[in-house]
């Protein structure tokens, strides 16, 4: 079941919006088996053998993840372009290393993630949780086993007070953490403890419980309809996992219950078919259960190949065949790799007693480090080539003119040499970014960023530009950077990925940038306490917020209220303000198609947006203002209703960022329009 629902909702989640919950459910069943297993040992045998344990984890775990890992890598040099093989390198990595939920958890957080390829083993992050629950908890249960022999309640009592402390010190810090950063506490090992920790009690104090027939039916059906519900209903604006995350753990949780107190009686024994669990015990869907494992492992990266390859969401039929395919791997990967690792005797008696032995997983934890270190070198191989080629195309292209922009000049086009590499290449297109990106500056913030941080140009300059925005913004820092060298001025970048200077909060609460609005606030009061010369504004239009990152604001004419809010101080204070309005936003990732069908001209056209410009909420704003100057660039991206990625031997884009290669010929341009080169 657990399974079944987070596959669903990978292939169609616009029929499953909650299918994500399989993931919690998934969690509760581990805690369950884990921890009662785990207890039931150190009750039995006054300890727990760790050698076994981790031994055992390893054999059942690691040889069927990393297979997948290195046939992910090297479907990833078959089909993908070189652009994106470093980052996911690093992803299969982490996820051999088990901290992918950490690395996903930080890189959520930054705007320019959310734009990339999404990772064919982003799925390792639940997996991450796991392995990292199975290194803390054996300890800490043998540390409450050592204390619990003193104490009157016992090595299980003891054991059980334990996991209610951590289980409730878990979800009160996910639940206050879900809403203070959504994004993280999705991910974080902290804020998921807790639906472990009530399986675990739940083995604990349900397992050996006789309930009734009647008892048993209620529990088990209403803990199905909590699953169903939390699937049909929870979409990923919720502030998850936190409280909300009770729904579907309550109902796993009751589910699990449900069987309690079977024992040896069949589950489709007569009266037992009442139960809900009676669906789940025929043969077909047992074998699911088995290989639930590798199906899920599997699974993921065949749906995201399979999105590269269609070059969309997979239909209907599409998805049924990449299920399918996906059954097939794990069928495969159960028989010859999962079993042929996992089977090997587990007792030997000492003293007189019977324990689980170690002798035959010592060399388990020898063969865990060679299945990490291998995955780790395949992933280097790829990495090490993009790294190579980043060398040598710098060497070769440093001394080379690119008008870039400037081919598009008026009413003098600057001439396009001949059989010159477009730079940057394509494979290293998501490298070039602006001078934000490198020294930290593209998540300003006016509360923590020292005041004195975040300039360009001429530093001695006596006069001063504040460029404020999104990563939009960001764009213009290097060549606003160039032209303060030149003419003798101060750049201020005061910039932050995803925040636009509106004093509109996003319709969504859950989202990271929620005290955005608050802290354009803060930096509107320092910008009118620095009084510089000029405040330049950029910023992404809602629609691409809204495809890039799926939220946005409740109405256009709340974001353009929003941005005028905080531009009359400035106007009214004197300072010159000029908005510059947004990018052409490509449909399509431009290096990846460059990639794909070369970079002859005309290739990867991008179609021109005619009603861009005028329903731009930046140009809104500043008519509502008034004294507000704007700047339209899009003459040097788009001829004839046609953007193309290339222009002047130069690549524009990145992802829906131009490239900074691209943003530095754009640095005359703006000189003249901004009125800098006076």
């Amino acid at each position: 079941m657990a399974v079944g629902l987070v596959v669903a909702y990978h292939l169609r989640p616009d029929l499953l919006p909650g299918g994500f919950v399989g993931v919690d459910v998934f969690f509760v069943i581990s805690g369950f088996l884990i921890i009662g297993s785990l207890v039931r040992e150190a009750s039995t045998y006054g300890r727990i053998d760790l050698t076994a344990f981790y031994g055992r984890r390893i054999r059942r775990l690691l040889p069927a993840s990393t297979a997948v890992l290195l046939a992910t890598v090297g479907a990833t040099v078959v089909l993908i372009p070189s652009g994106r093989w470093q980052p996911i390198a690093i992803d299969v990595v982490m996820s051999a290393l088990q901290v992918q939920n950490w690395n996903q958890a930080f890189g959520s957080v930054s705007y320019e993630s959310a734009t990339a390829m999404v990772s064919p083993v982003q799925h390792f992050w639940s997996l991450a949780v796991e392995e990292q629950f199975y290194i803390f908890a054996p300890l800490l249960l043998t540390a409450a086993a050592l204390f619990g022999v003193r104490t009157r309640l016992g090595i299980r009592g003891f054991c059980i007070l334990v996991l209610v402390l951590v289980t409730g010190l878990s979800f009160g810090h996910s639940v206050h953490f879900s809403v203070v950063s959504h994004d993280i506490a999705y991910f974080a090992s902290s804020t998921r403890v807790w639906e472990l920790g009530l399986g675990g009690l739940t083995a604990l104090c349900f397992v050996k419980r006789r309930f009734g027939l009647v008892s048993r039916a209620i529990f088990g059906w209403l803990g199905l309809l909590m699953i169903a519900l939390a699937a049909l209903f929870y979409t990923t604006a919720l502030a998850f996992p936190g409280y909300v995350a009770l729904l579907p753990v309550l109902g796993a949780v009751l589910f699990l219950v449900s069987g309690a107190g079977v024992g040896s009686e069949s589950p489709v024994a007569a009266g037992s078919r009442l139960l809900p669990g009676s669906l789940l015990s025929t043969r077909p869907v047992r074998y699911l259960g088995d290989i639930s494992y590798s199906l899920y492992l599997w699974h993921w990266p065949i749906v995201v190949f399979g999105v590269h390859f269609l070059g969309r969401r997979p239909g209907l039929m599409e998805s049924g065949v990449l299920a399918l395919v996906s059954l097939a791997f794990a069928v495969i990967s159960y028989r010859w790799i999962e079993q042929r690792f996992r089977h090997g005797t587990t007792w030997k008696p000492e003293g007189g007693r019977r324990y689980r032995g170690s002798v035959q997983y010592g060399p388990a934890i020898g063969l865990g480090a060679v299945l990490v270190m291998v995955t780790c070198l395949a992933a280097a191989a790829p990495w090490g080539v993009v790294e190579a080629r980043t060398a040598s195309l710098t060497a070769e292209t440093s001394s080379v003119d690119y008008p870039g922009a400037l081919a598009f000049g008026v009413p003098r086009p600057a001439p396009v040499p001949a059989d010159r590499p477009v730079i940057p290449d394509p494979a290293l297109a998501t490298r070039d970014v602006p001078l934000t990106f490198k020294d930290g500056c593209g998540t300003f913030n006016p509360s923590t960023t020292p005041d004195e941080n975040c300039f360009y140009g001429d530093l001695s300059a006596s006069r001063t530009i504040v460029i404020v925005g999104d990563s939009h913004a960001s764009q213009y820092v290097d060549p606003m950077a160039a032209i303060g060298s030149r003419n003798g001025w101060k750049i201020k970048a005061m910039v932050r990925n995803g925040c636009p200077f509106t004093s509109a909060p996003p319709a969504s609460q859950t989202t990271v940038f929620t005290n955005c609005s608050e802290q354009n606030k803060i930096s509107l009061r320092k910008i009118l306490e620095m009084a510089p010369s000029q405040v330049v504004i950029s910023a992404m239009q809602p629609e691409g917020y809204r495809r890039e990152l799926n939220w946005g604001w409740k109405s256009d004419e709340q974001l353009v209220a929003g941005y005028s809010e905080l531009m009359r101080p400035l106007v009214a204070a004197g300072i010159k303000v000029s908005v510059i309005l947004d990018t052409p936003l490509p449909p399509f990732s431009a290096p990846d198609c460059l990639q794909q069908k070369g970079l002859e001209v005309g290739a990867c056209m991008i179609p021109e947006d005619p009603g861009s410009v005028a329903r731009d909420p930046l140009r809104l704003a500043a008519e509502m203002t008034g004294k507000v100057e704007m700047v339209d660039l899009h003459a040097f991206f788009c001829r004839a209703g046609q953007c193309p990625s290339v222009i002047g031997n130069v690549l524009v884009y990145r992802d829906n960022h131009i490239t900074n290669t691209f943003a530095r010929t754009l640095a005359s341009p703006l000189e003249k329009a901004l009125g800098l080169d006076q």
